[in-house]
């Protein structure tokens, strides 16, 4: 009688995924099948193929894809669910919840979509997903990487690349900068320097670029930068330190994104930095609504903020 293993969809799915079956082969688990969930059309119809280990293996793991197209798990098959020692383990791999299995949660291993890092501990974070990998990453390397790059799973995965590369130095600033940004990477990277050192030719050209795609990622990067420098600008002295060190940023230490707050500060004023990041906060709502401006509004308040007036 087979053990469940549930994985819901989430962007980290197949790496949850290959550790299973890493896992599972480790412990004696060999992968014997991968099939799709409509080779059997029926959960009676896959247990009757997967009850058992074959001929020549005494225990053995199976990989169903696209489970949600099975319906809801049937009562009377609960009783042959067995636990995680059980000699035929399946993987069920879903796109989407696991809700057709609701009547028999308490009775499989549920993999849940990996819990998200707010903004604010993304350095750190990726800090120590490096040491866990066995590399080391520079404090403005990890910064510029978390406020540039959106998925976690693509982050694992540019920390990897860096490592490699590195071959067992400190993956530095530079490193980051010429491996983990394409055309529009580096798009980026010239706006949200642009912005910080009122370089309007840099920014405009930035812009040519990041106007064929979506507008809110890049409101997020923008915001993400010039949030130190709100802080900054609200609080003084030690307060604003301390602030600091809250919102994940160490005053203390060499850092990048204080750096660049700091240039944006000494262009703009705090008053100019207060008004932009509310504008920049209005406009995200209305992004959600059907009254959004789009990229319309997005430039007109980055060059409110830039003009020199």
């Amino acid at each position: 009688m087979p053990h469940l293993i549930a994985i819901e969809y989430s962007e980290a799915q197949r790496r949850q995924l290959k550790s299973e079956i890493d896992r599972l082969s480790k412990a004696g688990y060999p992968l014997s099948a991968k099939y799709d969930a409509e080779t059997f059309g029926t959960w009676d119809k896959l247990f009757e193929n997967a009850i058992a280990p074959g001929l020549f293996v005494q225990r053995e793991a199976i990989v169903v894809e696209n489970a949600e197209t099975l319906d809801a798990f049937p009562e009377n098959l609960s009783p042959l669910i067995e636990d995680d020692k059980a000699d035929t383990v399946i993987i069920l791999v879903f796109n989407t919840d696991t809700k057709n299995l609701k009547t028999i949660a308490k009775s499989i291993t549920l993999i849940k979509p990996e819990a998200q890092v707010p903004p604010w501990k993304r350095k750190d974070w990726l800090i120590s997903l490096a040491k866990e990998q066995g590399f080391k990453i520079s404090p403005d390397a990890a910064n510029l990487l978390a406020e540039s790059i959106e998925s976690q799973e693509e982050l694992r995965g540019e920390i990897l690349k860096l490592g490699i590369f590195a071959d067992g130095r400190e993956i530095t600033l530079k490193d980051a900068e010429n491996l983990s940004f394409d055309e529009g990477g580096r798009a980026m990277m010239m706006f949200l320097d642009g912005v910080c050192a009122n370089n309007p030719a840099d920014v405009a050209r930035a812009l040519n670029y990041l106007r064929d795609d979506f507008m809110l990622p890049v409101l997020t990067a923008i915001t993400n930068r010039l949030r130190p420098a709100l802080i900054i600008s609200l609080f003084q002295g030690k307060y604003a330190d301390n602030a600091l060190k809250a919102a994940g940023f160490d005053p203390a230490k060499k850092n990048y994104a204080i750096n660049k707050a700091r240039s944006a500060l000494k262009f703009y004023g705090a008053d100019k930095i207060k008004i932009f990041m509310a504008e920049a906060a209005r406009l995200s709502f209305l992004e959600k609504t059907s009254r959004a401006e789009g990229w319309q509004g997005f430039e007109a308040i980055i060059w409110k903020l830039m003009a020199k007036v």
